[in-house]
């Protein structure tokens, strides 16, 4: 029992009541253990510096747009109180003062080159950043349009025709009494061809399109008989020169209703013309295009079915 005792208290006292000894493997355990604490202990301090960065961060610029922040510029004024009007005025000024060499233009929603401004948009013909190139063996385009002809004239009268709007202009569907299109703009246009004398605008309604190349279809359509054995198709004319488009879109949409059928020149002394049964839709563009003459309706008369509308 004495020897057993002894034995019992020199093993306690050897492994210092804590256990038998450690092994290898339980060591490297206790080494994975304690590098992983101190990684999430390293995590956990990283994560709170960058999320007081974050908050502090927030705080600066909170405070600079708050209380740091100069207020927003008073527009200068010009006249009578002109404020929002005036920047809108410069850069219109700005963009129309841009030589680009009197064959070409700048407009304000352009191509903006690297300066972040728009640049000139040469005429055909033209090119180079002036538009001062002339491009060689360019051939016009004798069936087009385009008013640009019209451009020296409205430069003229710069003051008279500008017109300077709010964003806001107008963002209703109805209009003034509840039309669906401007009152004034239709006083305006029926007051301009009172004044031309070249269509008839009381007790008739105005029909808009953007241009009226996409209104002559309709007009002819409007103004033919009924596509049947009883009601002969109109026969569609005008006068040399007239605008290509009045063929070309007639033949192309050539139904039952209408069809073309030349020129006036070939009609006029045609005894077909005089017969009571045949329609004809005659184009009558006053001031002509493209030579700008007034014209009256050559295929009119008491014998003949013969419809006229006037075109601008």
């Amino acid at each position: 029992m004495t020897i057993n005792s002894q034995a019992h208290s020199a093993v306690a006292h050897l492994f210092g009541r804590r256990g038998p000894p450690e092994t290898g493997r339980q060591k490297e355990k206790m080494a994975i253990g304690w590098h992983r604490s101190q990684s999430l202990a390293s995590a956990g301090l990283g994560l709170h510096v960058l999320l007081c960065s974050s908050l502090l961060l927030n705080a600066v610029f909170i405070a600079h747009q708050f209380l740091g922040a100069s207020p927003p510029a008073t527009p200068e004024r010009l006249g009578d109180g002109l404020s929002w009007a005036l920047q809108a005025a410069k850069e219109a000024e700005d963009v129309a003062a841009v030589d680009c060499s009197g064959h070409g233009s700048v407009f304000l929603d352009g191509v903006t080159g690297e300066d972040g401004r728009p640049g000139c948009e040469c005429n055909s013909c033209f090119s180079g950043p002036d538009c001062s190139v002339r491009i060689p063996n360019c051939a016009a385009d004798g069936q087009g349009g385009d008013p640009l002809f019209l451009e020296p004239y409205w430069k003229r009268h710069a003051a008279a025709s500008a017109v300077v709007f709010s964003g806001w202009h107008r963002l209703s569907y109805i209009t003034t009494d509840g039309h669906f299109k401007s009152v004034e703009l239709d006083r305006q246009i029926r007051q301009l061809h009172r004044a031309v004398g070249n269509a008839v605008v009381d007790d008739k309604y105005l029909v808009f399109g953007t241009g009226s190349t996409h209104l002559i279809n309709a007009l002819v359509y409007a103004l033919s008989p009924e596509g049947n054995a009883a009601s002969p198709p109109a026969s569609v004319v005008a006068t040399v020169p007239y605008f290509a488009m009045y063929k070309s879109q007639t033949v192309m949409f050539d139904g039952r209703e209408y069809r073309w059928d030349g020129t006036t020149a070939a009609w006029a002394n045609n005894n077909s013309s005089r017969n009571p049964t045949r329609g004809f839709i005659e184009f009558v563009t006053s001031p002509n295009n493209p030579d700008s003459t007034l014209h009256e309706p050559i295929l009119a008369g008491s014998s003949a079915t013969t419809r006229t509308t006037g075109l601008t």
